[in-house]
C-alpha cells in the first residue's frame, strides 16, 4: 500500500526506487558493499564528509554486516561485524586492513 497522489480516481505513482537515499546512505556514506558476487566477501569503504560519526548495518545471506566508526582528521577508528565464515576488507584513504567472521577493531589512517 501507498499513498495515494490523489483522491478518486485513487493512483499513487510511489515507487521502490524512492528509497534510493536508504541504500546510498549505507553503500555510499558507510561504504558497506559486496566485493564479490553472492556477498561472498564485504568491502567497508566509507566516505563521511563532514560527518564525525557513522553507524550502520546491511542485512547479508549469513547474518548481518554491521559498522560503528568514528572520524577525526584523517583518521578512522571503527568496530565491525560480519557474519561467521565471511571476510572483507576495511578501506581508509589508501590504507586497508582485512576484515574476518566476527567482531573486530579497525584503526587506519595518520
Amino acid at each position: 500500500v501507498t499513498p495515494p497522489e490523489m483522491y478518486e480516481p485513487s493512483r499513487s505513482d510511489c515507487h521502490g526506487w524512492g528509497s534510493h537515499p536508504l541504500f546510498h546512505l549505507r553503500a555510499s556514506v558507510a561504504g558497506i558493499r559486496p566485493a564479490a558476487p553472492g556477498f561472498q566477501s564485504v568491502e567497508i569503504a566509507p566516505s563521511p564528509g563532514n560527518l564525525t560519526e557513522v553507524a550502520a548495518s546491511v542485512p547479508h545471506p549469513r547474518g548481518m554486516v554491521e559498522a560503528k566508526m568514528n572520524f577525526a582528521g584523517r583518521r578512522c577508528e571503527a568496530t565491525v561485524r560480519l557474519p561467521k565464515g565471511v571476510g572483507g576488507v576495511f578501506r581508509w584513504r589508501g590504507k586497508k586492513q582485512e576484515l574476518r567472521g566476527g567482531s573486530q577493531r579497525v584503526e587506519l589512517g595518520y
